[in-house]
Order: C-alpha cells, then sequence, then structure tokens
C-alpha cells in the first residue's frame, strides 16, 4: 500500500507528458497548416493582380498603335484629324495612368508595380508632349523646336517600353503566377524617332499643307554590314572583307509623289579606285524607306570615302541634305 502513491503520480506525470507532447504536435501541424493555408493565398493574389492590370495593358497598346498611326499617316491625316487623335489618345493615355495608380497590389509586388506605374507616367508625358509638339509643327514658327519635342517623346516611350519589359520579366519570376503578360511596345525602331527622321517628318508634315507642289527627298541615315569595329582617326574601322553592303533610309519629306528616285552609293579607295552601285526607288509623300544597296568592292589600307546620294528629283530646290558621307578604314 505504501507503493500505490508514488504509482499514481508516475502514472499522472506520464499522461502530462504525454498532453504535452499532443500538444506540441497540435501546434506544429496547425503552424505547418497555416503556411501552407497563406501560400495558395499568394498565389492567388498574385495571379488577381495580373488579371487586374492585364485590361489597362492591352489598352496602353491599342494607344501606341493610335501613336504610330499618327507617326506614320500625319500627312494623310491633316491637321484636324492628328489634332483630333493626339487629343484622343492623350486623354486615353492620362486615364489608364490614372487607373494603373488605383491598383492596391499585393505587398510582395509593390516593386514590379513600381515599374508598370513608370510605364503608363512616361506614356502619359510622351503623347502630351507629342500632341503640343505637333501643334507646333503644324504651325508657321521656327520647326526646331518641335523637332526636339518629337525626338523627347520618342525616347520617353522607349524608356516606357523598357520599364513594362522588366515590370514583364520580374512578375513572370515572381512564385505562383504563371500567367505571361502580353507584349506591350509603342516603339518598333528607336531610329524612328531620332533627330534625322524627326526634321523629315515635320518637313513633310508641312509640305502637306502646302497647295502647290513640293518636291524634297532626303537621306536620313546610313550603315554598313559589316559595321564598324572600332574608329582611327576620324575613320570608321572595318574589319577585313572583299565587299560590303550599304543600308539606306530615305525619305520624300515633299507634298508630291516622286518615282524613280536614284538613291547611288559610291565607294572611293584609297588611290581614287571608284565603285558605284545605284537602285531606283517610287516614293509617296511623307514616306520613308529602307534600301539595300550591295557588291561595293573594298581596298585595304588608307581610308576610303563612302558617300550616299538620293535624287536630286525635278523641281527640287534645296539638296543640302540629299548626301551624306562616312570616311573608313578596312583593317585586316
Amino acid at each position: 500500500m505504501a507503493f500505490a502513491p508514488r504509482r499514481r503520480r508516475r502514472r499522472r506525470s506520464r499522461v502530462v507528458l504525454v498532453g504535452l507532447l499532443l500538444s506540441l504536435v497540435a501546434v506544429l501541424v496547425n503552424a505547418g497548416y497555416s503556411s501552407s493555408s497563406k501560400s495558395p493565398s499568394r498565389r492567388l493574389a498574385r495571379l488577381a493582380y495580373v488579371d487586374q492590370v492585364r485590361p489597362h495593358v492591352d489598352r496602353s497598346t491599342l494607344q501606341g498603335a493610335d501613336v504610330a498611326q499618327v507617326r506614320m499617316e500625319a500627312t494623310e491625316l491633316g491637321r484636324n484629324g492628328i489634332r483630333r487623335k493626339m487629343d484622343r489618345v492623350r486623354r486615353d493615355a492620362a486615364a489608364e495612368l490614372r487607373a494603373v495608380k488605383a491598383v492596391d497590389p499585393p505587398p510582395e509586388l509593390g516593386t514590379n508595380h513600381s515599374l508598370l506605374l513608370s510605364t503608363m507616367v512616361l506614356r502619359a508625358r510622351a503623347t502630351s508632349t507629342m500632341a503640343d509638339a505637333l501643334v507646333v509643327a503644324l504651325g508657321e514658327g521656327a520647326p526646331e523646336g518641335a523637332v526636339g519635342h518629337l525626338v523627347d517623346a520618342g525616347q520617353e516611350m522607349f524608356a516606357a517600353d523598357q520599364s513594362y519589359r522588366t515590370f514583364v520579366e520580374l512578375i513572370g519570376g515572381a512564385e505562383g503566377t504563371r500567367r505571361v503578360l502580353p507584349e506591350s511596345k509603342w516603339v518598333a525602331d528607336p531610329a524612328d524617332w531620332d533627330r534625322p527622321s524627326m526634321s523629315a517628318f515635320v518637313s513633310a508634315l508641312r509640305a502637306s499643307a502646302i497647295s502647290t507642289p513640293v518636291h524634297d527627298v532626303a537621306v536620313l541615315t546610313f550603315s554598313t554590314d559589316p559595321k564598324p569595329v572600332g574608329s582611327e582617326t576620324g575613320s570608321a574601322v572595318l574589319p577585313l572583307v572583299k565587299t560590303i553592303r550599304v543600308e539606306v533610309v530615305v525619305a520624300n519629306i515633299g507634298n508630291d509623289k516622286e518615282s524613280r528616285v536614284p538613291v547611288v552609293v559610291t565607294l572611293t579607295g584609297p588611290a581614287g579606285e571608284v565603285d558605284t552601285a545605284r537602285q531606283f526607288v517610287d516614293l509617296a509623300p511623307g514616306q520613308r524607306l529602307a534600301v539595300g544597296i550591295g557588291g561595293l568592292r573594298t581596298v585595304a589600307g588608307g581610308p576610303s570615302n563612302l558617300t550616299v546620294v538620293v535624287g536630286p528629283v525635278e523641281g527640287e530646290d534645296g539638296v543640302v541634305d540629299n548626301q551624306r558621307s562616312l570616311s573608313l578604314v578596312v583593317r585586316g
């Protein structure tokens, strides 16, 4: 009988220990369940965020298509058509910016969302800048201001495209977010918005508002294939090749169609060796056209001179922008 209380105490201690173990297991199970339940909720929140912003991205992409249409068809749209379309694009871009600002992203996607917001800010700014610049371009003042603002607008649009691309890459890499957001690009080719292209654009736009025929063609840019690998005392250095190809972008900045316009490329070697190639192109008013001319034979050694000439066309007065040249050296 003296040992009975001791057995009860041992039994009680075992019961307490088992109870503590069961409680610990319950806590661990509940913690694991809670953790696993949070993971699906995070995934759902991310997917819901993607679904929420997708329509705004789609509408922004359509606005970019409208901007590209104005850029490519400005001479046909005319003053009133340009203003109507750009006013609408400006309003719509501002509306998408407000809508994206109102989105409340999941906490872990806050940085990602800031990239999307930056995209919309830049696009709204670019449409406003472009709309104002086109008003100036269609006026009678000096065109340089309009050209500069249009170049700025193009740079902002390109920066917005880069911001959006980074946003998509980060969202695609986020855990639980496997839905791919659509591509959204406003600038297909940054060269379309550089200063030579914008100068030609403004000139063509002004010429289109004149009733009398204006005949004017220009070389906007050109590049060699292969591309230069360096420079040497003011000359571009090309790798040792037997022939080169030249890519030329020409434009009709007048208001009348031009037919069989000559595009002539001449390569003059170190000792005066001359090789020439040409093509003939048709250009509608305001049209830009890329022309590839190949087979120009190179001479290694001293500097050569590459010259590109378009036109002149009949009735053309100013020919300063009809020619461009480049000094180059072919090295092994």
